[in-house]
């Protein structure tokens, strides 16, 4: 990493002591300005909260430099922030659960705009009499269960959103993400009861005390109990920002410093020991089989899957062309954004950043 110009120092300090802090790790004196104003905003409203709820800072001032020396190491700016939006929610952050992405936003809404799409053309009439069913795997803070809720619950009568995870400490913060905008009128009451976190292993590995997500989508998704009944198993919108990231991606420089050293590998770097369906698949694309012969088995209308990059992108495309070769199935795989209307319209760089895989089947 270059190191920054002395005179770009001298100028940050000259505006405000706490910039060149900020610098060493913005890298540019705008984007250190704006954090600094946020970290101020934060600073400030934190000092006016009661005494207990405060905690024992002397004074925003104080605050506010711990907080510049906090990131100045790295600290991810939305776990110092406390929160993050996304859409039109507040998506509280901490540490030891994955941050939301704005591409992850993007992808929220393309997906519920396909869902709905999808819905309207199988079956015509008022949205209102429509239900709805959705599955969110390695849900983490519950960001996309939540924005899907929000932008699809006014178009549908019932709704059952399910975010599934492996981790306690990201499931505790998914349900208070609901509380927090459900009591901030972020989103309207009934998601309170058409929301569903639950604890499973999406690898389904033997070995493990805690339930396959096999076991736990019964008592959501199938009206006899039997997953292994497909007509009695519906799930229209499957969507997951799974695992992807290599382990020598994350330890080779390619991830970000504060990825790497903050946010938790568990939610960036499949597990060693998971095994894989077919011993060609790549270690970082352990989660896309197992979530693609689940969207198989659910008959998801729609899935979404984020993947790291176009690479990844095009592999998981071509491992579900490869599973559904053999047998007539009605649905295509494509990445987005691919289109210069959907990457432009989305801010994505045209070869760099991460994509997405949708899934689209449509009935017979």
């Amino acid at each position: 990493m270059p190191r920054i110009p002395v005179s770009v120092l001298v100028k940050a300090y000259r505006r405000n002591p706490l910039l060149p802090l900020l610098l060493k790790e913005c890298r540019s004196l705008d984007s250190a300005r704006n954090e600094l104003r946020w970290l101020r905003e934060r600073a400030l409203r934190d000092s006016r909260l009661p005494g207990r709820l405060r905690g024992s800072w002397p004074g925003w001032r104080a605050r506010l430099r711990s907080m510049c020396l906090w990131r100045s190491r790295g600290f991810p700016l939305q776990y110092i922030l406390g929160d993050q939006p996304f859409g039109d929610l507040e998506i509280l952050c901490r540490r030891g659960v994955l941050i939301p992405r704005p591409e992850t936003e993007s992808y929220t809404v393309e997906a519920a705009r396909l869902i709905r799409q999808a819905l309207a053309q199988e079956e015509p009439g008022s949205p209102g009499t429509r239900s709805l069913r959705v599955l969110d795997l390695c849900t983490g803070t519950g960001c996309i269960a939540l924005l899907l809720h929000a932008l699809l619950a006014s178009h549908f009568k019932d709704m059952i959103v399910l975010g599934v995870d492996l981790s306690p400490i990201a499931l505790n913060l998914a349900q208070k993400n609901l509380d927090h905008n459900v009591d901030k009128g972020l989103l309207s009451r009934r998601a309170s009861t058409d929301i569903h976190f639950q604890r499973a292993d999406v690898l389904g590995r033997s070995d493990s005390s805690i339930p396959a997500v096999e076991e736990v989508l019964p008592k959501y998704f199938s009206q006899s109990g039997a997953l292994s009944e497909p007509s009695a198993t519906r799930c229209d919108l499957l969507i997951s920002n799974p695992p992807y990231i290599s382990a020598s991606e994350f330890r080779d420089g390619t991830t970000a410093r504060s990825v790497r050293l903050f946010e938790p590998r568990l939610a960036l770097v499949p597990p060693a020991t998971g095994s894989t369906e077919d011993a060609q698949d790549r270690p970082e694309d352990i989660f896309y089989r197992r979530i693609l012969t689940l969207s198989i088995k659910l008959q998801a209308k729609v899935t979404v899957l984020e993947c790291g990059d176009m690479t990844q992108a095009g592999r998981v495309v071509e491992m579900y062309t490869a599973m559904t070769s053999s047998h007539s199935d009605h649905s295509s795989a494509e990445i987005w954004p691919s289109t210069e209307r959907d990457l432009a319209a989305n801010g994505f760089h045209p070869y760099d950043g991460s994509r997405c895989v949708i899934i689209k089947r449509w009935a017979r």
